[in-house]
């Protein structure tokens, strides 16, 4: 478990190094250049238009949820809430990374509204006509990230561009259960225009505190890493660039888990 006082106490292992003078995203296809929140590098803005549309989205990912909880053979009361998902798995994490197994690859056709309406509206807020389609992979997969208080469960600070095949994308987060402000994604902001030379990081993926990671992880900077968690409410998706130094998303609520929607779109 996570120092829930100090979520920054966090061990990662691995070759580490500072990379070349380059920024990255000169490099490729910036999605959000021509938004007013380029130099930022993310947004918080309403998602549809009625709140229909959003009840009908958030339950249908947690109906997913509840699914991959049954397919892992845990017996869900009638009483259950999203939330407390950690009092069912509680210490056993053979128990919760079966539940991931099914909730952090999942197939576009299961997207449970019309996930045109989603793509319609990140288009519009990036100004770029998007799809949900990686060209890099040929995939169509949306997750749900989930995160425990005081548990590991979250990614090292990285880019998402670190992994060659999520460049020339744009992310969103959607919260779906317990997400706060004590349990949001953090981000960096400006950090997709730092040069890699000012940043250190592992050589390949990640190991924290006795966790692999396909990403590799953050480990040092030359520059102040300000972490904020800009908190979409009901309503609300984060929008923001792969680029974007961002994670380490220790969840610091009491009692709730963190369930969040993560999808990412490239250029139609």
């Amino acid at each position: 478990m996570t120092n829930k006082n100090n979520p920054s106490k966090v061990t990662i292992d691995g070759e580490r190094a500072y990379g070349e003078d380059i920024v990255l995203l000169h490099q490729h296809d910036n999605l959000i250049l021509h938004t007013d929140w380029n130099d930022d590098g993310y947004l918080v803005a309403p998602l549809f238009n009625s709140a229909k549309e959003w009840n009908d989205l958030i339950e249908g990912l947690a109906s997913i949820f509840f699914e991959g909880i049954r397919l892992a053979g845990i017996n869900i009361p009638s009483n259950f809430q999203i939330e407390h998902y950690h009092h069912l798995v509680k210490d056993n994490q053979i128990l919760h990374l079966q539940v991931m197994a099914y909730t952090k690859l999942l197939q576009l056709h299961q997207f449970p509204t019309d996930v045109r309406k989603l793509t319609s509206r990140v288009s519009d807020l990036v100004g770029v006509k998007l799809k949900a389609h990686n060209p890099q992979t040929n995939e169509q997969v949306f997750h749900l990230r989930v995160i425990r208080p005081g548990y590991s469960d979250f990614n090292p600070l990285h880019r998402d561009v670190w992994l060659d095949i999520y460049r020339d994308c744009v992310n969103i987060y959607v919260p779906v259960a317990g997400s706060t402000s004590e349990s949001s994604l953090p981000v960096v902001p400006g950090s997709h225009y730092w040069p890699e030379s000012e940043v250190e990081r592992t050589i390949a993926g990640a190991v924290m505190n006795g966790s692999k990671y396909n990403v590799p992880g953050l480990t040092g900077a030359k520059k102040e890493l300000n972490l904020i968690r800009p908190n979409p409410l009901f309503n609300e998706i984060l929008v923001f660039s792969p680029y974007l130094i961002h994670g380490g998303a220790a969840n610091l609520n009491y009692d709730q888990t963190r369930v969040s929607l993560e999808m990412r779109f490239w250029r139609e």
